[in-house]
């Protein structure tokens, strides 16, 4: 039985992808884990009550557990009564990994075409560079653990979904310098190569851990700007600036606050982008004229989902 079909009350056998987990305290201090597991297409919140069934858990491993289906808030809820290692050869594991929208294929040709688009020489060179540098990590990796875009090819498909909502700013606000614009959004996230550690069980590396993935980009553009003898021309320093200012404020892990026209569309094309990538996902899978589950982008807060039925008045 797939997640999107289970209801309160139901048991099952079931193979399902830790997603992410967390040990969490009941008010008594007795540690459990928290999990969010996957089906391969519905991710669902799980609780593992006892941590001694499976110390050595791990994210982005597929496990076979017996589950109980319990009402949390309005929304389902698994209880984890057994949880067991997987043989080699027993499953498909691919089955249980989330894709991009968009093939791997088209993603690298729709980004190839937004890079040639780029008509100054030196951030053009320069993106190419650094993204061929991680050429295959860049197209595999998510886009996040957890918050968003949170799948194969993440990272790809959020950079190719805010090159398009580049193209309305651009053309809305005609002030803006086009290349520096693309080139921002290219290569905004590039630091995420190294903050994870890898695409199918990303984990935080100690460099994300110490530096995030603002300053480890900064720091990639710089190296190869300066084996170009190109670092000190201003449209390599305003790259530089879009890069670690495009989480908007401090307080949300910006190293400067944006201080060009271009940095402001930057961060309001990531928010969106990252904000909305969230929002579809718990979306497309919650009933319509019900609440979605708590989405962590928003602060755990769910969304109300209209309903397309018609309405008639009576007369």
């Amino acid at each position: 039985m797939k997640f999107k079909h289970l209801k309160p009350g139901d048991f099952l056998e079931a193979y399902a992808l830790v997603q992410d987990f967390r040990i969490r305290y009941t008010v008594n201090q007795t540690p459990y884990y928290g999990l969010l597991i996957s089906d391969g297409e519905t991710t669902l919140d799980a609780r593992l009550w006892d941590i001694n069934l499976k110390k050595d858990l791990a994210s982005g491993v597929v496990y076979k557990m017996s589950l109980k289906i319990n009402d949390f808030g309005g929304k389902i809820q698994a209880v984890i009564n057994n949880i067991q290692d997987v043989e080699e050869g027993e499953i498909d594991i691919n089955e249980f990994y989330r894709f991009a929208p968009l093939e791997r294929t088209v993603l690298e040709e729709k980004i190839k075409e937004y890079i040639k688009s780029i008509q100054n020489e030196n951030l053009k060179t320069l993106v190419k560079k650094v993204i061929d540098n991680v050429y295959e990590d860049f197209f595999t990796f998510p886009g996040g653990v957890s918050m968003h875009h949170n799948y194969l090819s993440g990272l790809a498909y959020h950079t190719y979904s805010m090159l398009r909502l580049a193209d309305q700013f651009i053309s809305n606000y005609p002030s803006i310098n086009k290349d520096l614009l693309y080139a921002g959004v290219l290569v905004h996230d590039i630091g995420k190569t190294k903050e994870f550690s890898d695409a199918k069980q990303p984990q935080y590396t100690k460099e994300g851990n110490l530096l995030g993935h603002l300053i480890i980009g900064l720091n990639m553009l710089t190296v190869e700007a300066e084996k170009l003898n190109i670092l000190e021309i201003e449209e390599v320093q305003s790259l530089l600036h879009l890069v670690i200012a495009h989480h908007g404020e401090l307080q949300y892990g910006s190293a400067k606050e944006p201080l060009m026209m271009e940095a402001v569309a930057l961060y309001l094309i990531d928010l969106t982008d990252s904000r909305m990538g969230a929002i579809e996902d718990e979306v497309a899978k919650t009933e319509k004229g019900t609440w979605t589950n708590p989405i962590s982008a928003l602060g755990k807060k769910p969304l109300y989902v209209v309903s397309d039925k018609n309405e008639t008045k009576e007369n």
